[in-house]
Order: structure tokens, then sequence, then C-alpha cells
């Protein structure tokens, strides 16, 4: 499965946030969205989740335009883990994950199968929070929660995972398992999109990286040069 963008562009309050973005991101790759704040990676994330509808252009799935399809339908494509996402009071980390297997049809008579509680408990342990399901998520700690949201995400079983600077804020070695852990999920099948600052990581992880700068792509291609000159360009 593949994301083309054509020409695509976002204006808000009649300023540009995007502008004529041209792109693609593939299933079975780390692909890593890298730019200063306020370049709009979130808007661009929240544009393919279907939170946001762009002001122009085509947003395309395996060839499919996406204009006539609802939210709904996008995001059925799509599990998304936003910026400084709060864990919900009173859950517990395995209450969380099985959120991901909730079924939007049947919702009042919905209810955990064998299937959905045999793949929370194996997203549990592919995360390494399986120890804490009991706990509270808002026990955790910083990188036990990333953990717990990781495990929500992947439980949702969709083609695509969006994180949205998920990662930033953990340390050093925690941040450098992560971006395994998401190598091994792409390889595996899912696509992967990941919004972050991390220039050292991403050039050891990723098979592609997108530099947007001032709502532009500067670069984009293998994370096999110094990304550094592409953030500020205009200022080069």
């Amino acid at each position: 499965m593949i994301l083309s963008l054509e020409a695509l562009s976002f204006a808000r309050l009649n300023r540009a946030v995007l502008s004529g973005i041209t792109t693609n991101v593939s299933d079975r790759a780390l692909t890593c969205l890298v730019g200063p704040n306020g370049a709009g990676k979130t808007t661009l994330l929240r544009i393919l989740s279907g939170e946001l509808r762009a002001t122009s252009g085509a947003f395309l799935i395996d060839n499919n335009d996406t204009s006539a399809l609802s939210q709904k339908e996008i995001a059925r494509h799509f599990s998304i883990i936003p910026q400084d996402v709060q864990p919900p009071q009173h859950f517990t980390v395995f209450e969380l994950v099985a959120l991901g297997r909730f079924h939007p049809h049947g919702a009042l008579w919905w209810r955990l199968s064998d299937r959905d509680r045999d793949a929370v408990h194996a997203y549990l342990s592919r995360c390494q929070v399986e120890q804490l399901s009991k706990w509270r998520v808002e026990e955790l700690s910083g990188g036990e929660q990333q953990r717990a949201w990781l495990a929500f995400g992947l439980a949702q079983d969709k083609r695509f995972l969006l994180l949205d600077e998920t990662l930033d804020g953990l340390d050093v070695f925690a941040k450098q398992s992560f971006f395994k852990f998401l190598k091994e999920v792409a390889l595996e099948g899912k696509g992967v999109l990941l919004t972050t600052h991390d220039l050292d990581l991403v050039a050891q992880f990723a098979d592609k990286v997108i530099v947007l700068s001032s709502g532009r792509i500067s670069y984009e291609g293998p994370p096999d040069t110094n990304l550094q000159r592409f953030l500020f360009p205009t200022s080069v």
C-alpha cells in the first residue's frame, strides 16, 4: 500500500501551513518526517489520518482519491498516536491496549473475542509492558507509557502507524530501543511514519526521510546525507 500526496496544500486563516507537498509514503518502511517546530509536520499527519482536509491538491491511498471518503473511511487505514497524548484516568494498561481492538460496528454489544484477547497479550509482550498490564496507565513512567501507547496503536492492526513526536522526551537508550522496534514493525509489513527531531537515530534507522521547512519539502530520500542543512535552507 502506498500513500501519495500530489501538490497538497493546507491553509489556516489565510496563512499557508503546507504548500505543494508531493511525496509517497510506503508500507513496509520506516519513514521519518523531520523539520523545525512550525514546519507543518503535525498538520500533515492530521491530513493523512483524515482529521483535516487539504485546501488543495490530492491525497491518494493506493491510487484511490480520498476526497470523497469520510474521515471514518480514511481512518480505517491508520492508527495515530498524537503528540503529548494524555493517559486515560483509571484505565489499566490492559484496558488501554484492549481499546485498540474496539470495533465500532455493533458497539453496544462489543466485547473482546478470544482472538482480540490473544492480540492484546501479544502486543503487550512485544512492547514489553505485559508485566504492567494491571497497572493504571497514569502510574507508569514516561517510557512505560510510551510503550503502552505503542501497543495500543499496534493492536488496532491498521496498515499505517502514525507517531507524532511520540518518542521525544525519552532518554537516548529508550529512543534507540523504540527506533529499532519500529524498524522491525515496518519490516513485518506495516508502514510507520514518525515525526522526530533526533537526526542521529533517523540516520541510523530510517528507510526514507522527508524534511519539511516552512511548509515545503526541502529534502526527501535516504538518510545518508547531512540533513541539518535542509532544515533551514533559506538561512544558508
